[in-house]
């Protein structure tokens, strides 16, 4: 860390230069018809230096030296307006800002969006502006793992393919994603597969990322948080980009987007589309990704419509599986991709394993289309009306070798007599998904606040069946395509969702917060092959919350709040229908339901019960034009959490199970400063206990472990980050370093299946070239791991994952 530190002294020396004098610059922000607008974002372009209006309208910004200065003031539903000055005294600067009708929908995600200094919400934000500065190629589970009780890991060790977030230590199953209020989160299993949409991080406005039981009303409930991400309002201007990159790992990315601007005073069209490639870190866990964006706008005078189609094929080798904590220091193993592998009771010597091939990949194709409009029916009335479809197809290939007769159904029964599986066979997994959904909202102003009612219904419905792709000396009719498949069935949820949402302006300072959601759910497995079992789950939950925000001044907040939320298992958790054909020996997989007497399995009883969550939150805000605060306390009490066991499924995913009560609670601590308009300085600390208060875990039928007071696994007690930055006029240049404590990888507290505490440090740098006949050209250049540390990021039982040593990307940017 002494390092980190010797680098930052010498950046903050170089940018505090003799200020002999410093200026002010102030003045009111109002909206066409004179009323004072608060909560506007006023920023000094190509600098660190920015405020908010106050409820006035007021805004002011200090100690700037004697220069020229753009002014951009930016807020949702106004046209963004720059402002270009001199500063050579205390200045005077009011604004009016004009209602955009080329903003886009701007109530369509609102229930999903906390308010600064009226929700009883905690969480963090990331605007465009901040992410042009940062973002090659990353996946946006990195891109936000700076934020207060957030890590992230990737299979590749490099931050392209499969990627994972978590939030106060709950994996990205339990946290919301939204994408323009349209839920991201697969409808069975309740993962996000970030890759599926790559490069979304090109056309994204702001992030925001909220801590807890979110705001969000649609979707899987949100345990750990819920990110909500809205994408980039297209310009009424025509403008061309492109971009080219090249990296470590031979990773490449080349981008081109065309904006038409507008055409015949209403309509606006737009296109991305972005090629990343890499070889990754670990062998062969390669990636080439193709994706696009598509838009389309019509803006009238009290609606708009806009139109979305994004996503693109995605190509990769797989790496999902982790390895023995005794590679982490060997440069060369560390990079080893197996499929399996087994250790000795020490854990140092590994007594087998099975080298990844290079015909063990994945093809898959996911595009999604959004469909948002939005109708102002009168000053106080607007009507939301989201539509989507998602449909997502493709496969992936691997090993297959472990298998037996009896796993594959090879066996007489099914009228065929194999002696033993090759040792080249190889499995296709299949799945075809088809999800389709609306998400009406009626917004109601009044005097005293804002109420919203809206609804949520989705329809999913899939394909899932699985052959041996490859085996020689298998018979012909069970090998390849068109052969026969060894597992097939249906699967399905649908969902029906009410909510209301108010804040209410109780006094003039306080705030008063009610959400109410009554969510029905039903999983459904049909047509399944071999077995025959079919069944339906339904779930009925009402989630509550109340809260309650008070203004003690124009600078400082503190907000409190309590809430509920039932969240029903994954699909997988209730029957594992690909893995129904395990031999009895090896551990059967059967429906987890209750039996009836005659031992037959009774479908209206699952064994696997919902999480059910009791929570409380009380955060403590300072935002002033130099420093700014946050500080806030959560309790999480759960009922039957669905959580690790310390082993893993063939896929490298974890094997769950409920625990009948766990505690969650911790601080958060973050704050901004602002010393000089070119420097800026982050940073953040989080501290946290997560304990099983009662769980057990059986070793064996008659063998019972008592876990009470363990800590639950995968949850880090401590996390840290800080950040400096120096930018001033076409120059951009950040350090940023992270700690992660220790955390355990399995419950039963065992020291061999530990995750160390790791820090890391990374650097990012930008040059604007100007006046060279474009509207920009950008130089950027990232490195990661800048002290080439060798550390885990994430680990399952005694399987853990590197991550990548000293690593770099540059990029060119070029605006036409």
């Amino acid at each position: 860390m002494q390092q980190f530190f010797n680098i930052f002294l010498l950046v903050f020396l170089s940018a505090t230069f003799s200020l002999a004098q410093t200026y002010s610059i102030e003045g009111k922000i109002s909206g066409s018809a004179h009323y004072p607008i608060s909560g506007v974002n006023i920023y000094l372009e190509n600098t660190a230096s920015g405020t908010t209006s106050a409820e006035n309208g007021y805004y002011k910004i200090s100690d700037l030296p004697g220069a020229e200065y753009t002014l951009i003031f930016s807020f949702v539903g106004y046209a963004e307006q720059k402002q270009t000055f001199s500063l050579n005294q205390d200045t005077t600067l009011n604004v009016t800002l004009s209602q955009a009708i080329l903003d886009g929908p701007i109530v369509t995600t609102i229930a999903t969006q906390a308010q600064g200094r009226e929700t009883a919400i905690t969480y963090s934000s990331i605007q465009k502006k901040e992410l042009d500065k940062q973002y090659s190629t990353q996946d946006i589970p990195e891109l936000l793992s700076e934020l207060p009780s957030t890590t992230f890991y990737s299979d590749g060790g490099n931050g392209v393919g499969y990627n994972y977030i978590s939030i106060r230590g709950f994996g990205q199953r339990r946290i919301s994603v939204l994408v323009n209020g349209i839920p991201q989160n697969d409808p069975e299993d309740h993962n996000n597969y970030w890759h599926n949409y790559s490069d979304l991080t090109s056309n994204i406005q702001t992030i925001q990322v909220q801590r807890g039981a979110g705001n969000a009303f649609y979707g899987p409930p949100a345990i750990g948080g819920s990110i909500n991400i809205k994408t980039d309002h297209f310009s009424p201007d025509f403008k061309i980009d492109a971009s080219f990159g090249m990296g470590s790992f031979n990773t490449r990315k080349s981008y081109f987007a065309l904006n038409s601007g507008l055409l015949a005073d209403k309509y606006i069209l737009y296109g991305r589309f972005s090629k990343i490639e890499s070889d990754g870190y670990r062998d062969r866990s390669w990636v080439d990704f193709t994706t696009f964006f598509l838009g389309a706008a019509r803006y009238d005078d009290n609606s708009n419509l806009r139109i979305h189609f994004y996503g693109g094929p995605i190509k990769d080798g797989l790496s999902y599986n982790g390895l023995p904590k005794i590679f982490n220091k060997d440069s060369k193993k560390r990079k080893y991709n197996w499929s399996y592998f087994g250790l000795d009771e020490s854990e140092k010597t590994v007594t087998y394993f099975g080298e990844r091939r290079k015909d063990e990949v994945e093809n898959f194709n996911q595009p999604h289309l959004e469909v948002l409009h939005e109708w102002q029916l009168s000053k106080r009335f607007t009507l939301n009306n989201n539509f989507f479809y998602v449909k997502g197809y493709g496969y992936f290939d691997y090993d297959g070798s472990w298998g037996s007769e009896s796993y594959f159904r090879l066996t007489p029964e099914f009228g065929y007599s194999v002696d033993s599986i090759p040792g080249d066979a190889l499995i296709r997994a299949f799945v075809d998904n088809d999800q389709i959904g609306w998400l009406p909202q009626l917004t109601v102003k009044t005097e005293k606040g804002t109420m919203l009612f809206g609804a949520e219904l989705r329809h999913h419905r899939s394909l899932h069946w699985g052959r041996l792709q490859k085996g020689s000396g298998l018979p012909d009719e069970v090998v390849g395509n068109g052969a026969r498949r060894y597992y097939q069935y249906n699967g399905g949820k649908d969902v029906i969702s009410l909510y209301y949402h108010q804040n209410y302006e109780w006094y003039e300072d306080i705030t008063l917060q009610a959400d109410l959601q009554y969510a029905w759910k039903r999983y459904h497995i049909f047509d399944e092959k071999f077995l025959g079992n079919d069944f339906s789950v339904p779930y009925n939950f009402i989630n509550p919350r109340i809260g309650i925000n008070y203004n003690l001044s124009p600078q400082t907040n503190t907000y409190f709040s309590l809430y509920s939320t039932t969240r029903e298992p994954r699909l997988k958790n209730l029957y594992d229908a690909a893995e129904a054909s395990t031999p009895e020996s090896w551990g059967p997989v059967v429906p987890k339901f209750s039996l009836n007497s005659d031992s037959t399995i009774n479908f209206d009883k699952p064994l696997v019960k919902p999480e059910i969550l009791t929570g409380m939150e009380f955060g403590f805000g300072y935002n002033s034009q130099k420093l700014s605060g946050a500080l806030n306390f959560y309790y999480m009490d759960f009922r039957d959490e669905i959580i690790k066991s310390g082993q893993i499924d063939r896929f490298g995913q974890p094997v769950t199970g409920n625990a009948e009560r766990t505690v969650h609670y911790g601080i958060e601590l973050s704050g901004g400063y602002t010393p000089l308009p070119q420097i800026s300085i982050s940073g953040n600390l989080s501290y946290s206990k997560n304990e099983l208060k009662k769980y057990s875990q059986f070793k064996s039928e008659n063998e019972e472990i008592i876990l009470d007071g363990n800590p639950i696994a995968g949850f880090p007690d401590l996390l840290a980050n800080a950040r400096v930055s120096y930018n001033w006029q076409e120059v951009f240049v950040s350090l940023s370093a992270k700690y992660v404590g220790e955390s355990y990888t399995d419950n039963l507290k065992d020291s061999k299946n530990k995750l160390d505490a790791y820090s890391v440090i990374n650097f990012d740098a930008n040059y604007n070239f100007k006046q060279i006949g474009f509207k920009y050209i950008t130089l950027q250049a990232r490195i990661n791991n800048l002290l080439d540390k060798k550390y885990l990021a994430f680990g399952e039982g005694n399987a853990f994952f590197p991550a990548a040593g000293i690593n770099y990307f540059t990029t060119l940017k070029i605006s036409l």
